[in-house]
């Protein structure tokens, strides 16, 4: 079982040359010494390091299993995180993690922090992609792919897709899903499955089922309906994909693409989805208590 210092200390360890790198000096806590670990405990177990910034106050936290990194102003509070955006969120099981899965963590943590604050991303905001979930946090069972996860894993095996996820998230602050595949992505995804090669439809396939199982009921929805339900219960399509399609796939595709068919006013909504609305701003414990 994992201690929850040491792992603090590990990623803590993990990180410092790429906080440096982008100007975050840790926050030492009166009484720490500058060689020891900045670590501030709070009720319930959960524990957090702070790092200032000219970018803002940069927060390690640990809660509830889970380690997040959070990105607030200079004057965000230390007592919660209710002012903080999160950056990433990384699922750390104390008596079920070992020192790699620690590892991985730390190096997501790095990935974030170059995402968010390297050279290329500062050069221009559409450069920002939209966080997903890792592959550690949906083994543990606490967590779900979502359909920032998706569009990152099509954008993996069309990288001329970048661009238009970057962009699709810089104009609405978030990710609109249905604008990047009705616009952009369903046209490489159909292009594959009409040439039908067996290795473009396998490595296409073993992401959309892997995303379908593991997925949100949203994400799930996004794959039957918006991307595979552009195949419009075309006969010889449906038989080209039913062998790559997980169990769980099958009955919804073929049922999607049969209501697409026959019911115009359905694929009126689906080629016309409602116009964008923001979302209202939460604070990051609304979030995370889903309110």
């Amino acid at each position: 079982m994992l201690e929850i210092n040491d792992v603090m200390s590990s990623v803590y360890k993990g990180i410092a040359v790429k906080t440096g790198e982008f100007g975050f000096a840790p926050a030492f806590p009166e009484g720490v010494k500058v060689n020891e670990l900045p670590l501030r405990t709070r009720d319930g177990g959960a524990c957090f390091i702070d790092y200032a910034g000219s970018k803002g106050k940069l927060r390690l936290l640990y809660s509830e299993g889970k380690i997040f990194l959070l990105l607030g102003d200079e004057n965000a509070s230390d007592t919660d995180d209710k002012s903080f955006s999160k950056l990433s969120t990384s699922l750390m099981l104390l008596d079920e993690y070992d020192e790699r899965d620690v590892r991985s963590v730390t190096n997501e943590i790095i990935e974030t922090l170059d995402d968010n604050f390297g050279v290329k991303e500062l050069a221009a905001k559409t450069n920002k992609l939209p966080a997903t979930v890792s592959k550690a946090a949906v083994k543990g069972g606490s967590m779900s792919y979502d359909p920032a996860t998706l569009a990152a894993r099509i954008v993996m095996i069309y990288p001329e897709l970048k661009n238009a996820l970057k962009e699709n998230y810089a104009a609405y602050g978030e990710l609109l899903p249905e604008d990047f595949f009705l616009n952009h992505a369903n046209a490489c995804i159909m292009q594959t499955i009409r040439q039908n090669d067996p290795k473009a439809m396998r490595r296409l396939f073993n992401q959309l089922s892997d995303i379908f199982e593991n997925g949100t009921n949203e994400v799930q929805n996004l794959i039957a309906v918006t991307i595979l339900g552009s195949i419009r219960n075309d006969p010889a399509i449906m038989t080209e994909i039913i062998p790559y399609l997980s169990d769980s796939m099958v009955e919804p595709v073929i049922e999607v693409n049969k209501l697409l068919e026959k019911s115009k006013s359905a694929r009126d909504r689906l080629e016309n989805p409602p116009k964008y609305k923001p979302k209202k701003k939460k604070s990051f414990v609304s979030k995370a208590l889903g309110q």
